[in-house]
């Protein structure tokens, strides 16, 4: 009696091959999806305990709001050594997310560390959606911002500026947040705190040209899933679609003004 050995036929191997390649198509799309859903709990999760941690900071320091930065006495230089910001003056609270602090001449793209890392922030991204018409329209330019050289964190803070002319196409908008050129706002100027942010996604840090700065409000846009991660005077934080400040509302008088930007209303 003959033995016969069967095996599979080149077209079956090849149907085979086609059909783990369009499951594969269609099933890592949907990982890439879980792993960025994963990575913004994570950033919510860290938000909150920034929050908690600038309530804080305000009971400590009279009832007022963090200022973006202080000014520490010592001379400017490539590290701006002269000055604090507020994710160095948070650290008392939560001991997590220290600069690390470059010792190098000319150093560049220095990342934050701790929760004050995103680990869904893309630098590329984040330029672009900061440069859009509906933000900074260009003003966060190559050469001037970007590259950035040393990250303190991947979140910005607000500063307590003013400006809008209460239309549609210019919406009236008063940030939360200090800064000790201008104002040191205290707890009970926000009219609505559960409503009112004060970090988002974004930046702060030395920027390309040497000086320093913060992003916060539209530059979030895109930071997970078309969205962004804002943290609220209240403490509370959430993932908010799309450009946060155009979610509009308008008072009695008229004013179309930013919802979640405008202390005053």
């Amino acid at each position: 009696m003959v033995s016969r050995k069967h095996g599979f036929t080149l077209i079956e191997l090849l149907v085979v091959i086609a059909i783990i390649a369009i499951l594969a198509a269609i099933l890592f799309p949907v990982f890439a999806q879980a792993r960025e859903k994963a990575r913004g709990i994570t950033c919510v999760s860290n938000a909150k305990q920034i929050g908690t941690a600038i309530l804080m900071y305000g009971q400590d320091y009279d009832e007022t709001l963090i200022p973006w930065f202080v000014r520490s006495g010592l001379p400017r230089n490539e590290q701006r050594d002269d000055l604090i910001s507020w994710t160095q003056n948070l650290q008392p609270y939560i001991k997590n997310g220290m600069p690390n602090r470059p010792t190098n001449a000319g150093f560049t793209g220095v990342q934050p560390t701790g929760m004050m890392k995103c680990p869904s922030y893309n630098e590329a991204k984040f330029q672009e959606t900061a440069n859009r018409p509906d933000c900074d329209d260009g003003a966060l330019a190559t050469g001037v911002w970007w590259p950035p050289k040393w990250y303190h964190a991947n979140y910005g803070i607000g500063f307590g500026v003013q400006f809008g002319s209460c239309t549609q196409e210019d919406p009236y908008a008063y940030f939360a947040g200090s800064d000790v050129r201008r104002i040191v706002m205290s707890f009970a100027m926000p009219n609505r705190v559960a409503e009112t942010v004060i970090v988002t996604d974004g930046f702060t840090g030395v920027i390309a040209n040497g000086g320093f700065g913060t992003t916060m409000g539209c530059e979030s846009a895109e930071s997970h899933h078309g969205g962004g991660t804002h943290i609220f005077l209240d403490g509370h934080a959430k993932w908010i679609a799309r450009n946060s400040e155009r979610y509009l509302a308008t008072d009695s008088n008229g004013c179309v003004y930013k919802r979640y930007y405008a202390v005053d209303k």
